[in-house]
């Protein structure tokens, strides 16, 4: 009967043992009761919420970039003077003058139809397409021959990004990149397309054609500095700005990151004046 007792006393300590070391591991252990679905969820739902506030409380990104006016000299040369104020930006000693001369050019001549309408001239994806003086009829010229020239002068740094989502180019321009940029002139999506053939073939083109320099954002504008008016951080609605931009293909182009981590908060700054000059058109 002894030995029984003990062996009972024996088993009855070693279930309370167990039974205390199980109380003590539930309490400093965790327990997760949502599935790894449900965790996962709010991780992402949390981490939503921290992105909105961060960026809630970011207000004005604004780069100072130097401002270039187009007009008189250089009528249908948007894309040349927006690419001297990055270039300046970067401290090149140019000007949308030498630019001019410098970039490539589709010499094609304009040939016009019995009401006046193009029916065939240059490709401005191979080089500048008539006068960019203004002088004679001019359009202008896209991504490719400005990145072209741009490398030129950056051939480590000169950065193509056409086509990337609007999202993206906001976030380079939170890095202390300015991006020059393919738009309209008045910033919105335009239907007077045409079509006018050329030696590569056909060029779907718009005459309300522009580019600019995107030199900030905040929540409701993107911030440009305009060639056409001579305007410094002129303000556009974010929502026409992007459509004209991708009415006009995406087309952009930057500087790639510098290794530099001050470079951001050296030119960027909260407010920075403006500069008016003489209001024009670009197209005939």
């Amino acid at each position: 009967m002894l030995i029984q007792w003990l062996k009972h006393l024996i088993r009855s300590q070693i279930l309370a043992f167990l039974v205390s070391l199980l109380f003590i591991v539930s309490i400093v252990t965790p327990t997760f009761t949502d599935s790894p679905l449900t965790v996962r969820r709010q991780l992402q739902l949390d981490s939503a919420h921290t992105l909105y506030d961060h960026h809630a409380t970011i207000g004005t990104i604004l780069l100072h970039v130097p401002i270039f006016d187009q007009l008189p000299s250089l009528y249908n040369g948007c894309e040349v003077t927006s690419l001297a104020m990055l270039l300046r930006y970067e401290g090149f000693s140019v000007t949308p003058r030498l630019l001019a001369r410098q970039i490539g050019r589709d010499p094609t001549p304009i040939k016009m139809g019995p009401g006046g309408n193009i029916v065939y001239w240059g490709n401005p994806n191979l080089g500048f397409v008539g006068s960019i003086s203004g002088r004679t009829p001019g359009y202008g010229v896209y991504h490719g021959p400005l990145f072209q020239l741009m490398r030129r002068y950056l051939p480590h740094r000169a950065q193509d990004v056409t086509g990337i989502h609007f999202r993206n180019l906001l976030r380079i321009l939170a890095t202390g990149r300015p991006v020059v940029v393919w738009t309209t002139i008045n910033f919105s999506p335009v239907s007077n397309w045409i079509t006018w053939e050329s030696p590569s073939g056909a060029v779907r083109a718009t005459l309300q054609e522009h580019a600019v320099v995107t030199v900030g954002y905040n929540q409701h504008d993107v911030f440009v500095n305009n060639p056409l008016n001579g305007e410094a951080n002129e303000p556009v609605p974010i929502a026409s700005f992007r459509a004209s931009w991708i009415a006009l293909g995406r087309q952009a182009i930057t500087l790639s990151a510098k290794r530099d981590a001050t470079l951001f908060k050296r030119k960027s700054m909260s407010q920075y004046g403006s500069t008016k000059a003489v209001h024009g058109g670009k197209k005939p």
